[in-house]
């Protein structure tokens, strides 16, 4: 019996952890919901995008193209919506993230 609510106990810590995780602006969660912005890259160029959070991950909608982009963020704790750093690894590169309406 005590081993199986140490297990509960655990496996609570995981998944308190794991839900906790979530990316931030000015106090507040921005993950699930779509914002309008724009993408650029050095290798790639610039892009109008759409742009929906997910703890250290950004989904990147391309509409122009159809293309999409799954890259992570450097830190979940958004401090510039101008200058936000995405890593896309797919891709090898680094791309400049610029989201208009996070803070509306």
């Amino acid at each position: 019996m005590r081993m199986r609510a140490i297990a509960i106990l655990a496996l609570a810590g995981v998944l308190a952890a794991g839900s906790a995780a979530a990316a931030i602006y000015k106090g507040r969660r921005v993950d699930g919901r779509w914002f309008e912005g724009r993408i650029v890259s050095t290798t790639f160029g610039a892009y109008d995008c759409e742009v929906r959070f997910d703890g250290d991950r950004a989904l990147i909608r391309l509409p122009s193209s159809g293309l999409q982009i799954t890259g992570f963020l450097d830190d979940e704790v958004i401090t510039d919506p101008r200058d936000i750093t995405i890593e896309d690894p797919r891709r090898g590169v680094y791309w400049t993230l610029t989201v208009f309406n996070l803070g509306s």
